[in-house]
């Protein structure tokens, strides 16, 4: 049944997989996915019908290499995703729980690959589908063929027949997608790990159950109500945004918030979850306001004006606290009022931008103090953050713990007070795989303890905890890819070059010769690559160094710049283009991590950044090559700078919403342009080979895209037409004959974390 020595294609519903070539086609479509991904596919496919462990399904695809387990999650991620589901609505790719994973669709061997010979089918070994049902201690297996006839628990979700059944607002989409996320593919993670006790009882093992609660949706900011059995989050379709409510269990979801240009960067369930409160802030930047609506959809009502964190409640629902900062005076406030609007504010801590606090606040259960994250202004400890707590009674502050973090964001108490959830980064762990985890933190000890160690990142704003304390998060992974295609911008033409999952993100830069060098993640460090243009000969060319970031190249030089962190700061650094001889050129309390390399090769222009007063300031600099006394150009709040490719100009980004253009020689202001909606300017505008242009990304309709602003004033263009996926990164040759991405798929599902204390 083979089609010759190790060469096999199969078929399956419309698709039709090479095996030996690594290639995918949906009727008479490619498509496109990274090589190891369609190594998953093909070990599974050949397995048709048999349980692969993970171990097995790890050994087949990777062979004698060592990796992370998060690499199988994410490439079986983009399979379910790509492959969508068979036509009875189940998926292709099944995931049972604690055995492993198992191919369900019909194979067929083609005969020498030719489509027009009739398919042999390929023996089926599908056995009948089985369940293991908890009750107590007991565990029971029940046959069950259909997902929809899946036992529920007494006492958990109702049908999905008893929501609100107004079309108006059900989501198109979910309709599509019903069947096969009825009761959620459940590709949950389970580990174990040690849960700290008192000092004189011995640690015992906790295992950990990690239930996937959505399959490829646009999650932001969610949630889940207090009984665990609605969750919510908003969607972004361009420069709007809309919030729909999920059934905990279930596809179906209502939008309680119709697609708006306001924003919704904070999402509360009132205690009694009969409301959803949501922060909404005015594109022209007016002070931000909250507002309420009933959990199930109906009239929106204005709470308050003037916020600027989540609102936490007291335990009885009738009070919230929440954070203020009056940007004019620099005054701020942890404030308290009544939870629907009502009767004056209470100043509960007060302070100033000398004092600022940042954090989201969180209300204990017993109602006695409110903890929250306070960030350190003094000078040698910029941007560390201390767990504090307010006594509600009295307004005395102090710490909950000795720790330090990085960052720490939204916090959640469990439900029995002897500890509070939060996401947030260990002190120093910023560049690394333990970036934006789910911690828990125990209380009053403050001892913290890492709940998700699979390498992925966590939205910083997606927390919830349930009374049963399930914890609701919403891991995340970009991965990525770098691709090269035409100065056309046609999709069609773009080739992948490199397989990685984390490639050109953090760093792209052609070289005069030809070759690519770029960033890729190896381990928990970022090292420079350099590959041939066509993406043979990809060798690594730093060895461990302190992790890099923002790298840098120009026509003119032999060197890379990039940034590396020295201390509490962010430096550039100039490196041979081999990774040799590495040369610091900044220096002090700031951090610089956006720069360019002038095409003459003799300067670096940068931003620096420095905290003051409560925020940011930024200001553009250029420093010589072999470094030395640097030259402030003057012009603040201006930030990742670019080079022209005649070095005569200067683009930078203002506000993230206005390009500028300087004289590269003083700083003095040239033109400005707005950008279009909704831009991603995290790596600058670019200018374009022939300087007519700045090249910048543009995120609308489940696509990032390259967008070009000619310099004559003339309206935007879209250059690049890709339909589905991110660009993170991208760079000209210097040739100016070819564009290089970085771009991918980003990956991220809401998920229940049981027994998290």
């Amino acid at each position: 049944m083979n089609n010759g020595p190790g060469h096999a294609i199969y078929a399956f519903e419309d698709f039709r997989l090479d095996a030996e070539k690594l290639m995918l086609y949906h009727g008479d479509a490619e498509v496109t996915l990274p090589p190891k991904v369609i190594k998953t596919l093909a070990v599974l496919v050949e397995n048709q019908g048999t349980i692969l462990s993970k171990d097995e399904l790890m050994e087949k695809v990777w062979a004698d290499s060592v990796v992370e387990e998060s690499n199988l999650s994410q490439y079986l991620y983009l399979l379910r995703k790509t492959l969508g589901n068979k036509p009875d609505g189940h998926p292709y790719v099944e995931t049972l729980r604690r055995r492993g994973y198992r191919f369900t669709a019909p194979v067929h061997l083609l005969k020498n690959g030719d489509r027009g010979i009739v398919p042999e089918p390929m023996p089926s070994i599908y056995p009948p589908r089985y369940e293991v049902v908890r009750s107590g201690n007991v565990l029971t297996l029940v046959d069950w063929k259909d997902q929809n006839e899946r036992p529920v628990e007494s006492g958990s979700l109702r049908e999905t027949s008893q929501l609100p059944q107004n079309n108006r607002f059900l989501n198109r989409r979910s309709a599509m997608i019903a069947a096969a996320l009825f009761l959620i593919l459940f590709a949950s993670l389970t580990y174990s790990w040690y849960r700290s006790a008192k000092a004189t009882t011995a640690e015992k093992p906790i295992e950990l159950t990690f239930l996937t609660i959505t399959n490829g949706i646009d999650v932001n900011d969610a949630t889940i109500s207090p009984d665990g059995r609605y969750f919510v989050y908003h969607e972004q379709d361009g420069p709007r945004q809309r919030i729909w409510l999920q059934q905990t269990g279930y596809s179906n979801r209502i939008e309680i918030v119709p697609s708006t240009e306001h924003q919704f960067p904070a999402k509360m369930f009132s205690p009694d979850g009969q409301f959803v409160y949501f922060v909404a802030t005015d594109p022209a930047k007016g002070p931000n306001t909250l507002y309420r609506v009933p959990t199930l959809g109906g009239p929106q009502t204005k709470i308050l004006t003037g916020i600027d964190s989540y609102a936490s409640f007291s335990p009885d629902g009738q009070e919230m606290v929440f954070y203020r900062q009056n940007m004019e005076s620099g005054e701020t406030a942890y404030v308290i009022k009544a939870s629907d609007g009502s009767g004056d504010e209470r100043v509960l801590l007060a302070g100033n931008s000398k004092t600022p606090f940042f954090g989201n606040p969180a209300w204990s259960p017993d109602g006695k103090i409110i903890v929250f994250g306070e960030i350190s202004v003094k000078k040698d400890l910029v941007g560390t953050c201390g767990l504090k707590a307010i006594q509600v009674d009295s307004g005395a502050v102090r710490s909950v713990s000795e720790e330090k973090w990085d960052t720490c964001y939204r916090i959640a108490w469990a439900p029995n007070g002897h500890g509070f959830y939060m996401i947030g980064t260990k002190e120093a762990e910023g560049y690394s795989t333990r970036r934006d985890q789910v911690y828990y933190i125990s209380y009053p000890d403050g001892r913290s303890r890492r709940l998700t160690t699979d390498g992925s990142r966590h939205q910083i704003a997606s927390l919830g905890v349930t009374n049963e304390n399930s914890v609701l998060a919403v891991p995340f992974n970009r991965s990525s890819q770098i691709w090269a295609m035409d100065l056309s911008g046609d999709s069609r033409t773009a080739v992948q070059l490199t397989s990685g999952l984390a490639d050109g993100r953090a760093g792209l830069a052609p070289l005069s010769d030809g070759r690519v060098s770029y960033i890729a993640r190896t381990g928990d460090t970022l090292n420079v690559w350099v590959m041939n243009q066509d993406g043979s000969d990809q060798k690594q060319v730093t060895v461990d160094p302190p992790v890099i970031e923002e790298l840098r190249s120009s026509s003119g030089s032999p060197y890379l710049i990039y940034s590396a962190p020295q201390g509490r700061f962010g430096h550039l650094f100039r490196i041979n283009q081999d990774g040799t001889d590495a040369k610091q050129l900044t220096f002090g309390d700031s951090d610089e991590g956006d720069s360019s390399l002038s095409n003459d090769g003799n300067w670096v222009v940068y931003d620096s950044v420095i905290f003051r007063d409560g925020q940011n300031d930024h200001t553009l600099w250029k420093v010589p090559i072999d470094g030395g006394e640097p030259v402030n150009l003057n012009r603040e709040n201006c930030v990742t700078p670019h080079f022209s490719p005649d070095d005569k100009f200067i683009s930078c980004v203002e506000n993230d919403k206005t390009l500028i253009i300087l004289s590269s020689s003083n700083g003095a202001f040239i033109r400005s342009f707005p950008t279009i909606s909704v831009p991603t300017l995290s790596i600058g505008a670019r200018w374009t080979p022939d300087g007519k242009a700045l090249a910048y990304l543009v995120f609308k309709k489940d696509a990032t895209n390259v967008w070009l602003q000619p310099i004559d004033g003339k309206p935007p263009r879209q250059l690049t037409d890709f339909t589905s996926g991110s660009t993170y990164n991208f760079a000209y040759s210097h040739d100016g004959t070819r564009l290089y991405l970085a771009r991918g798929q980003q990956i991220r599902d809401a998920v229940l974390i049981k027994n998290a204390s």
